[in-house]
């Protein structure tokens, strides 16, 4: 699969397990190919702020970010989490950079603007530029690593969803890629990896790995509410992914699918 670029979005009980973070960088590091990592960290965020007394505020699974914790974010996401996993993915062998949206102007985005709910300071992407993403990639062979941060092109940095984060900066790669001749261009392989194998027709059966969803069976799944609602997200920046030109989406459990292809493929 060296004519790959991956795209992995790592999830948050992996990166809060010491153990399943070892081993989930040491197989991300033997994907053959280019490759880029993106990660959250909102489980140790929340942690933090009941350390020190932050109220944390979510609806419907979505988090309300406030002033005080969008300074955590920083902390914990572009440093700590950031910091850890650079480290851990030089010491498996590969040359690694830690970044955020924020850095070289990567993701601009825009707060979420206020309907039913105030999200508070989280943002939507607008843009994505990929430039140095792609010279890290193609040039000088390293590894970027990049949080779950943006900023507004206006001095306000945003806390946006790593599942778009992801699909996004996959999409964009994706349509400079798909410009080029077929005998040059890298397919551009998103992958969604958590605790789980894949999407789960049954959230309380782990065995009940869908192995194909299509759109069609989205919505069928979803009209009976036999989805979770953190798969939701997923799913959704999953099809807009494959709709922006992204060759291939796999939801699952990185070491699993790599071991013996458990997981769930995205079609359209």
């Amino acid at each position: 699969m060296s004519d790959f670029l991956h795209v992995v979005k790592i999830g948050g009980n992996v990166i809060d397990d010491e153990q399943q973070l070892n081993k989930f960088l040491e197989c991300f590091c033997s994907l053959n190919g280019s490759k880029l990592l993106v990660h959250g960290g909102g489980i140790a965020l929340s942690r933090m702020a009941k350390r020190l007394g932050i109220k944390v505020r979510m609806i419907d699974g979505r988090r309300i970010t406030s002033e005080e914790d969008l300074d955590l974010a920083k902390m914990i996401y572009r440093g700590k989490i950031n910091i850890d996993i650079v480290n851990m993915v030089n010491a498996f062998g590969q040359k690694s950079i830690g970044l955020s949206g924020v850095d070289g102007n990567i993701i601009e985005a825009v707060k979420r603007p206020v309907k039913s709910i105030d999200y508070g300071l989280v943002g939507d992407v607008v843009k994505v530029n990929p430039q140095l993403l792609l010279e890290m990639l193609y040039h000088w062979s390293v590894v970027p690593v990049v949080c779950a941060l943006a900023h507004d092109n206006k001095g306000q940095v945003l806390n946006i969803n790593a599942d778009t984060i992801a699909s996004s900066i996959a999409s964009s790669i994706a349509s400079i890629e798909n410009a080029k001749p077929k005998k040059s261009k890298k397919k551009i392989n998103l992958i969604f990896s958590f605790e789980k194998d894949g999407v789960l027709y049954n959230p309380d059966d782990d065995s009940s790995v869908v192995p194909i969803m299509d759109n069609n069976k989205f919505q069928k799944l979803r009209n009976k509410g036999t989805l979770s609602k953190g798969i939701l997200p997923k799913l959704h920046n999953a099809f807009e992914a494959l709709e922006k030109g992204v060759d291939q989406v796999i939801i699952c459990n990185l070491l699993n699918y790599v071991d013996s292809k458990k997981g769930t493929i995205i079609t359209l």
